[in-house]
């Protein structure tokens, strides 16, 4: 009798290893789709025409033109070149980590802002990101998009690539 049921066991432990064999089929390689989250993940950033980028009191407006990135008449130096490209690259695909904080726009650095960011599109359309203090822990920024009554906060690397083309950090 216990031979007949180890034999048994074996069988049906044999069955299901190739029922699970035969049925379903294999996931997609890698890890999941990537899906741009960012700010601005509606404007597509190929579409960018020019970026003004500074202080509540001073900006310098940059153009996006067929040799690169000119400030009035003046071609822009590689690496804030390099920066413009990240900074838009970065707020097209870095997702805000929290969209739920509300308060007086001072408590978190937001009046006045420390660094704003307005991207214009090659349709006319416009976005204006604001950037106010950082986090107690200093990995996130908060941040705002002006129109928007929410605040948000945002990686620091995001911000830290907008300090270098503003000259502010």
């Amino acid at each position: 009798m216990k031979r007949w049921g180890w034999l048994a066991a074996a069988l049906l432990a044999g069955g299901f290893l190739a029922a699970l064999a035969l049925h379903g089929e294999r996931p997609d390689p890698g890890l999941a789709r990537f899906i741009a989250l960012g700010p601005l993940a509606d404007l597509p950033v190929e579409e960018v025409a020019s970026v003004e980028a500074g202080s509540a009191t001073h900006r310098q407006m940059f153009h996006r033109e067929a040799g690169g990135w000119r400030v009035e008449t003046a071609t822009v130096p590689a690496e804030i070149a390099a920066s413009i490209d990240t900074g838009l690259m970065l707020l097209h695909n870095s997702a805000p980590q929290r969209t739920d904080l509300a308060g007086d726009l001072a408590e978190f650095g937001l009046a006045p802002p420390r660094l704003v960011v307005t991207v214009y599109t090659s349709g006319g359309a416009a976005m204006t990101v604001e950037f106010g203090d950082s986090n107690p822990l200093g990995l996130e920024r908060y941040a705002r998009i002006v129109g928007r009554a929410e605040i948000m906060t945002l990686p620091a690397f995001v911000a830290a690539a907008w300090g270098h083309v503003a000259g502010t950090e």
